[in-house]
């Protein structure tokens, strides 16, 4: 799997390389330290899978994958600058991307724009394993040309009524964020058997 790092701390895309040493089927095939940076590189080196921090000069995370959207408009907030082309087309597939961040309150965002995983800094080799097998899954499916999290797919067994409430009409949630003190937790929606809220607790 090829990898892109992007990140605007030079020592968190360093431990992040580290740690996918011990991944004989990852290849990082370069690093970014802006959103502009990261834009251009996905452009030109089509990674499988993006390690996107949130926070960057010029460009966040998010608006990165704006311009990356071959079918929406950028919002507002995105850059203007002519110097950043839109990247992407109708036959090309956008990379699977994991939010590698400090900040959990981004978290449920993430997963409206099919993030494949959340790793909140910092995180360790067995978090990160666990998000790459996240990301090998979703590629297979996309490569079998079934798109996890796609309009019209059947939502989680059990997990009907919080995939209409998280996604809307026609879109399933494929995973549920709930926050723990200081802690996040992701959990499957296929785990869930049954879901109760009152007021602001689930």
């Amino acid at each position: 799997m090829r990898v892109l790092l992007v990140d605007d701390e030079a020592p968190a895309r360093s431990l992040l390389r580290e740690y996918l040493c011990a991944h004989s089927d990852v290849v990082v095939v370069g690093e970014c330290a802006n959103g502009f940076e990261a834009v251009k590189a996905i452009g030109e080196q089509r990674p499988d899978i993006v390690f996107l921090d949130v926070q960057m000069p010029k460009l966040d995370g998010f608006e990165v994958l704006e311009l990356l959207e071959p079918y929406t408009a950028p919002a507002a907030s995105a850059a203007t600058d002519s110097a950043v082309p839109r990247q992407g087309s109708a036959g090309a597939a956008r990379p699977a991307v994991i939010f590698c961040t400090a900040y959990d309150e981004y978290a449920l965002r993430a997963f409206e724009v099919h993030a494949v995983d959340y790793l909140l800094k910092p995180f360790g080799r067995e978090r990160l394993a666990e998000a790459l097998a996240r990301a090998r899954s979703r590629l297979a499916g996309a490569a079998g040309g079934a798109h996890a999290g796609g309009p019209g797919e059947p939502p989680a067994p059990g997990g009907a009524a919080l995939a209409a409430a998280a996604r809307g009409a026609g879109r399933y949630a494929e995973r549920v964020v709930v926050r723990d003190g200081a802690h996040v937790h992701v959990i499957p929606t296929e785990r869930l058997d049954y879901v109760e809220a009152q007021d602001d607790y689930v």
